[in-house]
């Protein structure tokens, strides 16, 4: 059993390293180290059948710290602040938005040695089983150890081990808390885990044109998944290329295993670009995509329920998705539609438009139209945010 260090403790064995050469060496590494950020303005809006509208306001953003590298060693912290402005109609935000305060989401330091690096303590992760999302205030965020070696060329190799998790909020209107209760992507929404969770990813670029991508992460005593993907670009004129995903789990309880199987091709010229997704369930079990809302790559997945229903047993899932470039302006028109076994089938028709005001400055909007989806009518996002 790994046991928790503490971060104090790891700040303190940096300064002692031998033959450190007194206090102008740190101040160095501290005058040089680098800051950056995100000032945020987010509304975001729900409509209903029988609640109506649901609105919130809210205002927020991040502050990163990271040192200069000293004798291998450096330390970094993120701290991300949310402000609840306004909240009209019932209130649909408890679980991802209603988040008033500040929360260390980051703290941690990190050794390098060659094409080696491990990182302990607090710390964002993005692989495909296990990320924390960023599409709200407050990133989530995990706990514990990655270590990342690229000694063979164009591959990388990752490993972690994670003992707990901060969520979006903790349901009481504040900024979520590192606890033991991880979101997953399946209808259970969450799981406890008291042992954490470990994971070895792989990505691949030797062939070329070629990039491959293999992660096994093992909740401990709750489930295990498997990930593979391939993208083998084409390389014609229009600039297609194809890709093969498989996402599987295995669970600890007597609950059926579950397969998802998935194909994308993509295609662009000039401005314009264009992807056509299929996907299936072919097992008579739910796909557990990872720990984490980050941890949803499904290729068939929404902008807002992600691949949540093409994980489900039997689930077959269609996406096609329109995009292109004006300028300084993005556009994105996304049609997903998701034939369930057990359910009312559902679609949803996403708009994605992004605007660079001036360098830094951008404004994203979201509208999403669902159909089969409960009594929910639609979504609507609106995106200010200034990065420094």
């Amino acid at each position: 059993m790994i046991k928790k260090l503490s971060l104090i403790s790891l700040v303190a064995s940096a300064c002692l390293v031998s033959n450190v050469q007194a206090e102008d060496t740190l101040k160095e590494v501290f005058q040089n180290g680098k800051v950056k950020g995100e000032i945020r303005s987010y509304f975001f809006q729900e409509d209903y059948d029988t609640t109506g509208r649901s609105s919130n306001l809210h205002f927020g953003g991040f502050l990163n710290y990271e040192t200069a590298d000293f004798y291998g060693l450096n330390a970094g912290a993120t701290f991300q602040v949310s402000s609840v402005g306004d909240i009209h109609g019932t209130n649909k935000f408890v679980d991802d938005e209603d988040a008033s305060g500040s929360v260390m989401s980051e703290a941690f330091v990190t050794y390098t040695r060659e094409n080696t690096s491990v990182k302990a303590g607090r710390q964002f992760i993005g692989t495909p089983l296990l990320a924390g999302s960023g599409s709200r205030m407050v990133r989530q965020s995990f706990q514990g150890y990655t270590l990342v070696n690229t000694d063979i060329p164009d591959n990388k190799v990752i490993a972690a081990y994670v003992d707990r998790f901060q969520k979006r909020t903790d349901g009481a209107g504040n900024p979520g808390k590192f606890t033991k209760s991880f979101n997953t992507n399946s209808s259970s929404d969450a799981v406890t885990l008291e042992d954490g969770a470990y994971s070895v990813y792989a990505e691949n670029k030797s062939i070329s044109n070629l990039t491959a991508q293999l992660q096994y992460l093992n909740a401990v005593n709750s489930f295990k998944s498997y990930y593979a993907d391939a993208t083998y670009d084409v390389g014609t004129k229009a600039n297609v290329a194809v890709t093969g995903q498989y996402i599987g789990t295995d669970y600890n309880s007597n609950t059926t295993s579950g397969s998802f199987y998935a194909l994308r091709v993509a295609s662009s010229y000039d401005a314009f670009n264009v992807k056509l997704s299929a996907s299936t369930n072919s097992s008579n079990g739910d796909v557990e995509s990872g720990l984490g809302y980050g941890a949803d790559t499904a290729l068939t997945g929404s902008e807002i329920y992600g691949g949540y229903h093409a994980y489900k047993t039997d689930a077959k899932a269609y996406q096609v998705n329109f995009g292109t470039k004006i300028a300084d302006i993005s556009l994105n028109l996304i049609h997903s539609a998701y034939n369930l076994v057990n359910e009312t089938d559902k679609k949803e028709t996403d708009l994605v438009v992004s605007y660079d005001i001036i360098e830094n400055l951008n404004l994203n909007l979201l509208h999403a139209n669902f159909q089969g989806e409960d009594d929910k009518n639609y979504e609507t996002r609106v995106k200010l945010t200034y990065k420094f």
